[in-house]
């Protein structure tokens, strides 16, 4: 940078270029993160570089100081021109020894004393800057050789058109022709740290050689617009609310950076220097319980760390409070408070993640992202407090650091997304494998079920086609079965036979020895009428009363007679025991057997020639077999 230098600087010395080459494989999912990190390193150089010209005069140049600078700090009233003149010609101006400029937190104001001179630069339109945009109040006095004293104002605390140029650092014109001296005399007051470092350049060489730093911050703020937008878009799409707490605290905290860098005073409230001072010492503890409401969220402290977890919300209604208080407490009180509210806040954070790291596996991420930030800030208020000097890296630790801590926080945030992508579908797995064996347990137990049904059904079916007495078919099954019998034997030409039975005297059995006797002789009737049938097609239903007909599908003439005569033969050896009396017992049977070209039509037609049989059994005397007339003539 042509003719720039710091004032503090006593040994001038050649700023150093640097370069970095980047190089990192990735998962396509983390692809915006990683974008945004590998933006964030390729910032550092420029930025790194910016300051250090602003640090160092560059080489070739002879310094515009004539001698050292010199400082003093008031003890009681303030000052006025003349009696810091007083001052300086009694030789009560120290020897700066803080050649980074940082002073720490000082109520009282200071007073500066520097002889400039152009060493031979054409351009006499010079700028005098404090590189420090917080700084509350500046006042140059310039004092030219003819004794012509000048006297501006700048600072946050005073409208940002009284600056010279409209950048986000305090600024002075300063007219200094080749070879011409002038004497200048600041004073700096400021609630905050009293950082103080002078930097004087030709403002043309000056503002170009700006444009590294404001790439810099430009790269900064869009890395954490990008990484903002892409982590609402995620909140919007799987609609998981620690995504929206993360956009959120980056919002938070990157107003509360534009807030420190300046930037916010430019562009925001250029006119209203007292709001934004107040706005800087309410956003504080805002922007901490966003941080704080994150990381709770995120470390899932309520199940993890449920005593820190409770910590955690005390401290939160703490900063609350802190905030509410900032509306009406002084600025420097309130400094003073939040420097300390962050060394308490962020060890806070790490402990919680300390704490669940061997729950939860996302909280190593966390711990490395809150790191990052953590030695930022720690490095940010000991340059604050004076304890490191003003350096490009602890200049701009906070913006490093938090681009960092953001981004990897985004590294967390797709760890923690993945790992409970997983889990959902490692439970889903689960709940689909034990659903899938309640169906088939249900299934099983439903099959069961319809067997038991399907076989209910069937007895009840059965039971339904079944006399109640002798268990044998009823009349009106016994119909269906006619029904049947006659269609397959039409259908295959086979004979057909039929045996109408009647108990005989049966009325004289339930006279002599009751109707339970009489029912014991039916089911025994019944029961041999079965055994006889046993292991052939025959089929035995009761048709009424006393009478059962034996059906005997594909069975010719011969066949059906000697079954008649068995069946009767073997009723007739029956004894039924009744109250230690034996009751006898026969039985008339009506034969027909209708020969495979002489089929009925219908089953009337098969039991009426069954009957007519059956009647002339009984007029021939009973307990005899009776073929019917059609059935022997074989018509």
């Amino acid at each position: 940078m042509t003719g720039e230098f710091m004032i503090d600087q006593q040994t001038p010395t050649a700023p150093n270029d640097r370069q970095y080459r980047t190089r990192s494989a990735f998962d396509a999912r983390l692809l915006p993160a990683i974008a945004a990190l590998l933006l964030v390193l390729s910032a550092l150089p420029i930025a790194t570089a910016y300051s250090r010209q602003l640090a160092t005069p560059t080489a070739g140049h002879d310094t515009a100081l004539i001698e050292p600078l010199r400082l003093l700090h008031e003890r009681g009233a303030r000052l006025t021109l003349d009696e810091a003149r007083s001052e300086l010609a009694e030789g009560r101006f120290e020897r700066n020894d803080h050649p980074a400029g940082n002073y720490g937190f000082r109520p009282e104001g200071m007073w500066f004393h520097l002889r400039l001179r152009n060493p031979g630069i054409e351009d006499p339109n010079w700028l005098l800057m404090v590189n420090y945009p917080l700084i509350d109040y500046l006042e140059v006095y310039i004092i030219t050789a003819d004794g012509n004293v000048s006297h501006r104002r700048s600072g946050d605390r005073v409208a940002f058109a009284e600056r010279a140029i409209p950048m986000r650092e305090p600024n002075f014109a300063l007219s200094l022709p080749p070879g011409e001296v002038v004497e200048v005399f600041l004073r700096a007051e400021s609630q905050s740290s009293m950082q103080v470092p002078l930097v004087v350049a030709p403002a043309a060489d000056f503002l170009a050689d700006r444009i590294p730093g404001n790439q810099a911050l430009g790269m900064y703020y869009g890395v954490l617009a990008a990484l903002g937008l892409y982590n609402l878009i995620l909140h919007l799409s799987v609609r998981d609310r620690i995504f929206l707490w993360y956009v959120v605290y980056l919002v938070s905290f990157g107003i509360l950076v534009a807030v420190l860098n300046g930037l916010a005073f430019q562009y925001l409230w250029p006119a209203f220097p007292d709001f934004g001072n107040r706005f800087l010492i309410v956003s504080i503890p805002l922007a901490l319980m966003a941080m704080l409401q994150f990381s709770r969220r995120f470390l899932e402290t309520d199940r993890h760390a449920p005593r820190l977890h409770r910590l955690i919300n005390w401290t939160m209604l703490a900063l609350l409070a802190e905030s509410i208080a900032a509306l009406f407490l002084s600025y420097r009180t309130c400094v003073l408070v939040e420097t300390a509210s962050v060394f308490i806040v962020t060890p806070l954070v790490l402990l919680a993640a300390f704490r669940v790291l061997p729950r939860y596996r996302p909280a190593r991420y966390f711990l490395l992202a809150w790191s990052t930030l953590l030695i930022s800030l720690i490095v940010y208020s000991a340059v604050s407090f004076g304890y490191l000097p003003k350096q490009p890296l602890t200049e701009y630790s906070v913006q490093i650091g938090s681009a960092l801590e953001m981004v990897l926080l985004s590294f967390a945030l797709a760890y923690r997304f993945n790992l409970l992508k997983a889990e959902n579908e490692r439970i889903q797995s689960d709940a689909r494998e034990q659903l899938e064996s309640r169906v088939r347990a249900r299934t099983y137990e439903l099959d069961a079920t319809l067997k038991r049904l399907e076989d209910a059904n069937r007895r009840l079916e059965d039971f339904s086609r079944r006399d109640g007495l002798t268990n044998v078919y009823n009349r009106r099954h016994l119909d269906h079965l006619l029904q049947q019998a006659l269609t397959d034997a039409h259908d295959h030409a086979h004979p057909l036979a039929l045996m109408l039975l009647d108990v005989d005297h049966f009325k004289q059995i339930n006279d002599r020895h009751g109707h339970l006797a009489g029912d014991d002789c039916l089911r025994a009737v019944a029961r041999c009428c079965r055994e006889m049938l046993s292991g052939s097609e025959g089929t035995v239903a009761r048709y009424g009363g006393e009478e059962f007909v034996v059906l005997l599908p594909s069975t010719g003439l011969d066949a059906a007679q000697r079954l008649a005569e068995a069946l009767r033969e073997r009723i007739e050896r029956l004894l039924i025991n009744v109250d230690g009396r034996t009751i006898p017992l026969t039985i008339s049977i009506g034969l027909h057997c209708a020969a495979a070209n002489a089929l009925p039509l219908s089953g009337k037609d098969l039991i009426a020639a069954a009957d007519e049989a059956l009647y002339r059994a009984k007029q021939d005397g009973r307990n005899r077999v009776q073929l019917c007339a059609a059935s022997a003539t074989g018509s």
